[in-house]
């Protein structure tokens, strides 16, 4: 039988596994960054979510009655930058927590 060796190829099935190798590594890589993004997403309809709660909380808490609100305060609140990595939304009372899927490629 002729020996593959003396000529340094190597067989067919471990070429075939290194091909499916690098394609499980694209893949890797290709689905962190999707899960990066979906993270990015959820994390920013996370912080839209809490101003439209702090927002509506606001004009139930005016139609409530007279409220005294110091100005300075309130600008100050209303252009605050959280920090990306401390800030956390708040859940709600009485509401049901959030649900972040998995998302699969076919």
């Amino acid at each position: 039988m002729f020996s593959l060796s003396l000529f340094g190829a190597e067989p067919r099935y471990i070429r075939r596994a290194r091909a499916y190798l690098q394609e499980a590594r694209m893949a890797v890589l290709e689905h962190t960054i999707a899960a990066e993004h979906y993270q990015a997403s959820a994390e920013m309809y996370a912080e839209r979510a809490r101003r439209l709660e702090d927002e509506i909380a606001h004009w139930e808490a005016r139609k409530s009655g007279p409220v005294v609100v110091d100005p300075v305060q309130e600008i100050a609140t209303k252009f605050a930058v959280p920090n990306r990595l401390e800030s956390t939304p708040q859940p709600v009372l009485g509401a049901a927590p959030a649900s972040v899927g998995i998302v699969r490629a076919a």
